[in-house]
């Protein structure tokens, strides 16, 4: 049986999506002594009927020898994406648009493929997570050459509805990119994982600049 967070890990979505689609009841997994769980083969139909992209747990080994380098932190990630500060906007789409302007390292000719698919994926579910921020991500690799991950982020003025979770409205918004599957995983569950500490959420909902923003984040990785 797998818990929530092993179907987070296997969507590629934050747990926060999860949990909200059981809550409305779109996804079929049961309560059994206080966790959630649903058998492996029930996801999998779930996922094809939703035509959803589903990570494979055990990958082949063939696949794990390519030389692939490993995720190299949240910190370096933010560094390559950037942070933007006072992106006006008035709604999610535009929001989308915006950040994908602003992204660095893919060409031009690369962001209305990049803008889709996240449009698509924003189309699923909302990748608001709660207390006003964002995870946009592609349901599935875009078709871009990034040699590591990144993760732009943008700051919003004024904030955006973003059809979150605790239907807050977003004013921080982090648009996650990778052309590994492996790499993307990584950076979304260490994400999600640093989002779950309340001093940062803090440091991100007060818009802090760049070089505090960096350093909250270098301590909370030399903490493991």
């Amino acid at each position: 049986m797998l818990t929530i967070e092993e179907v987070a890990t296997r969507l590629k979505v934050p747990v926060e999506t999860v949990d909200r689609w059981i809550r409305q009841g779109k996804i079929p997994m049961q309560r059994n002594r206080g966790r959630y769980t649903i058998r492996p083969a029930m996801l999998e139909r779930w996922a094809n009927d939703h035509k959803l992209e589903i990570g494979n747990p055990h990958p082949d080994p063939a696949e794990q020898s390519t030389g692939e380098q490993a995720f190299d932190g949240i910190l370096p990630a933010m560094q390559r994406g950037g942070i933007y500060y006072d992106i006006s906007c008035k709604d999610r789409e535009s929001v989308l648009r915006a950040a994908v302007e602003v992204i660095p390292g893919i060409p031009a000719s690369d962001k209305d493929r990049v803008l889709k698919s996240l449009i698509e994926r924003e189309e699923l579910a909302s990748t608001g997570i709660g207390n006003g921020i964002a995870l946009p991500h592609p349901r599935s690799n875009p078709g871009i050459s990034l040699a590591m991950p990144q993760i732009t982020t943008c700051f919003l003025n004024p904030d955006v509805d973003f059809q979150a979770v605790d239907a807050r409205p977003v004013s921080t918004v982090m648009v996650l990119l990778s052309n590994s599957t492996k790499q993307h995983l990584a950076m979304l569950s260490k994400l999600s994982y640093f989002l779950r500490d309340a001093s940062f959420r803090r440091c991100l909902q007060g818009k802090t600049d760049q070089a505090g923003i960096f350093n909250h984040i270098e301590a909370m990785e030399s903490e493991g």
